[in-house]
């Protein structure tokens, strides 16, 4: 019987001693993993809850579905930068509902790349995929990370209501402003080519983990 593996996710603010409303950033965590839980669906392992006040971690059946973990957190505590550990590998302990009180390899390799995460100040680091598969991933991650710190506050905003609206008109009449500014912000911030290097790595996540992948709707 082959042993299934997971993909544990192990989430931390950065720079925590400098947040201001702390109680208030905590329970717009609490609030986002909740709605997180909810819309994963058959790619959640195990839900994702807050740990240690300024962390979270989660379990992925789909370690697809990562970036949707990324873009949810963004969305759901605004103006607060984390920092990820991935790792991926087998659970050795019963299941639970939430990912507490549980262990396994993925655990342990989640928690070795938060550590590598810190120490090389990126936004992420994968482990637990291979040597030249976690070099692949953690580039990728670091890649898209680095990119994201340049963002003003602006163009992450805006970048967070183009992925959910149809248009960029639709952008720039929820914030006010015409769809040039719209544009022009979204080019500012890379947004096609990010969009477009999430989506690799969402294909390269589940070609590693051995699950089906499909380039349909890639862009040229």
């Amino acid at each position: 019987m082959t042993e299934l593996s997971y993909l544990a996710v192990i989430g931390d603010i950065r720079a925590s001693r400098e947040v201001d409303d702390r109680a208030g950033v905590q329970a717009a965590m609490e609030k986002g993993l909740l709605a997180l839980n909810s819309s994963l669906g058959d790619a959640l392992g195990a839900g994702f809850v807050v740990t240690l006040g300024d962390e979270f971690q989660g379990l992925l059946a789909d370690p697809g579905a990562l970036m949707a973990v990324f873009t949810h957190m963004e969305r759901s505590v605004p103006g607060v930068a984390f920092r990820y550990g991935v790792g991926w590998g087998p659970v050795s302990t019963e299941f639970r509902e939430e990912a507490l009180g549980m262990d396994g390899p993925c655990f342990h390799s989640a928690r070795d790349a938060l550590k590598l995460s810190k120490d090389a100040d990126r936004w992420a680091t994968a482990r637990g995929f291979g040597g030249a598969e976690d070099d692949i991933l953690t580039g990728m991650l670091w890649l898209l990370g680095s990119v994201r710190e340049g963002w003003s506050e602006k163009q992450a905003a805006t970048v967070v209501l183009a992925r959910e609206a149809s248009t960029q008109r639709e952008v720039a009449s929820e914030l006010g402003v015409a769809p040039s500014t719209v544009s022009e912000a979204l080019s500012a911030a890379l947004y096609r080519p990010v969009v477009s290097a999430e989506r690799a790595l969402t294909l390269s996540l589940r070609k590693f983990g051995g699950l089906p992948y499909s380039n349909e709707n890639s862009e040229e």
